[in-house]
C-alpha cells in the first residue's frame, strides 16, 4: 500500500479544518472561487506529519506504509505553510504538527461548531485526557478512531511505556552500567538461588492472563475495543516489566565466590531475554492492522484469524546445566562445612593436648 492519502482521507482532513490552514500563525482559507462558475480553487494540502518516503522530512523508518497514509498522520496546511514545515525539520518536529491539529480542531469547533459539536468534542477531551502526557500520535489514534484503531492504540502505548525498560534490558546485557554490588558469602549462595529461580516462575506467570485480557479487550469481531481496558493492561505490562528489570539487576551486580559463578551466570538474563517476545508484540499490531488496511482498499470481505503465541522457555540444555551446577555447589558447601568440621576438631584435639602438657 503507498504512503500517499487517498481521496477519502483527504476530503475528510480538509472537512475537518474547515478548509483552514491549521498552522496556528495562517489561519489562511484554503477554499475560493474560481473563474470558472463550475469550479473552485483549493490552494490547501494534507502535509504528512511523519514523512512519507526516505530522505522527506520526520521520516519514521519503523513506521509502515499504510500507517503514513492514514489520517492520524495528516495535517491541513495551505501550501505555503506545508513548503515551510519541509524546509526545517527540527523547528517543525511532528509533536509540534500534531499540536497544531489538536488546536486547529478545538479553533475550528469553537468558531464555527454546533452544541452536538462542542459536546462530541469533550468527550474527546475526557478520553484522551488520560493520554495528555503521551505522545501526541496516541491522543490522535483515540480521536480519529482508524481502520484498527484498538491495535494501533495498544502498540503505540506498548512502545511509549515499555521503551525505557526495554533498552535498560539490553543496556544490561552488553554491561553498558554500573550499580552498587552486593557480596554473598558461600553459605548463603543456594537460598539466594533457590528465591531467584522461585521469583522467575513468579514473574512470568501474569503475563498468561494479562495476554487474554489485553485480546478481550480489543472486542469482539465488529465491535469497537475499550480504550480504557487497553490502557490499563498496557500498564500492567509495564509494571511487571519494571520489576524484571529489577530482577535482572539483581542477578547482574551480585558478587559470590568463584566457584559459584557458573550458578549465577545461568541465572542472568533468563527473564530479560523473554521478554523479548513482548516487545516484538507492537509490530504484529501493526502487520494486523497493515492487512486490514489491505483489505478494505481492495474491498475485501473476509475474514482472517490472526494468531500470536508467545512461548516463554529457557534455552537449550538449561535444566541440565543448573542442575549440575546446583550438585557442584551442594557439594563445594558439603565439602567446606566437613573442613570447618575437620579444623573444629583439631582445635579441640590440640586443646585437650596443652592442658594434659599443663597437668
Amino acid at each position: 500500500m503507498p504512503p500517499d492519502f487517498n481521496k477519502k482521507t483527504i476530503d475528510i482532513l480538509s472537512k475537518r479544518a474547515a478548509f483552514i490552514c491549521s498552522n496556528p500563525d495562517c489561519r489562511a482559507s484554503t477554499v475560493g472561487p474560481n473563474l470558472d462558475p463550475e469550479k473552485s480553487t483549493l490552494i490547501g494540502e494534507a502535509a504528512h506529519i511523519f514523512g512519507a518516503r526516505p530522505n522527506s522530512k520526520r521520516f519514521k523508518l519503523e513506521m509502515e506504509d499504510n500507517l503514513r497514509a492514514e489520517i492520524t498522520n495528516a495535517i491541513w496546511l495551505c501550501r505555503n505553510c506545508h513548503k515551510l514545515i519541509d524546509s526545517d525539520e527540527g523547528l517543525y518536529s511532528s509533536d509540534l504538527l500534531f499540536r497544531w491539529r489538536e488546536e486547529h480542531e478545538k479553533y475550528v469547533l469553537s468558531e464555527l461548531g454546533n452544541s452536538i459539536d462542542r459536546l462530541n468534542y469533550e468527550r474527546q477531551q475526557a478520553e484522551t485526557s488520560e493520554f495528555a502526557n503521551y505522545p501526541p500520535i496516541i491522543r490522535r489514534i483515540v480521536i480519529d478512531r482508524p481502520n484498527g484503531w484498538e491495535y494501533r492504540l495498544t502498540a503505540e502505548i506498548m512502545r511509549y511505556l515499555n521503551g525505557s525498560y526495554f533498552r535498560k534490558l539490553k543496556d544490561l546485557r552488553e554491561k553498558l552500567y554500573i550499580k552498587q554490588r552486593t557480596h554473598l558469602d558461600s553459605n548463603e549462595v543456594l537460598n539466594w538461588v533457590q528465591k531467584r529461580l522461585s521469583d522467575c516462575s513468579k514473574m512470568i506467570q501474569p503475563f498468561v492472563p494479562l495476554m487474554d485480557k489485553l485480546t478481550k479487550s480489543w472486542g469482539k469481531p465488529g465491535e469497537p475495543g475499550d480504550i480504557q481496558e487497553i490502557h490499563h493492561i498496557c500498564l500492567l505490562i509495564r509494571d511487571n516489566l519494571k520489576e524484571i528489570v529489577k530482577f535482572e539487576e539483581n542477578v547482574n551486580f551480585i558478587d559470590v565466590p568463584e566457584e559459584y559463578n557458573e550458578l549465577v551466570d545461568l541465572i542472568k538474563d533468563i527473564i530479560g531475554s523473554q521478554m523479548a517476545k513482548i516487545e516484538n508484540l507492537p509490530s504484529k499490531l501493526d502487520e494486523i492492522v497493515s492487512y486490514i488496511d489491505s483489505a478494505k482498499e481492495e474491498n475485501q470481505s473476509n475474514l482472517k484469524i490472526f494468531e500470536h503465541t508467545i512461548v516463554f522457555d529457557v534455552p537449550e540444555n538449561w535444566e541440565k546445566k543448573m542442575n549440575h551446577a546446583m550438585m557442584k555447589a551442594k557439594k563445594q558447601i558439603s565439602y567446606q562445612n566437613q573442613g570447618s568440621l575437620d579444623t573444629f576438631w583439631l582445635i579441640l584435639i590440640i586443646a585437650i593436648f596443652l592442658i594434659w602438657i599443663i597437668i
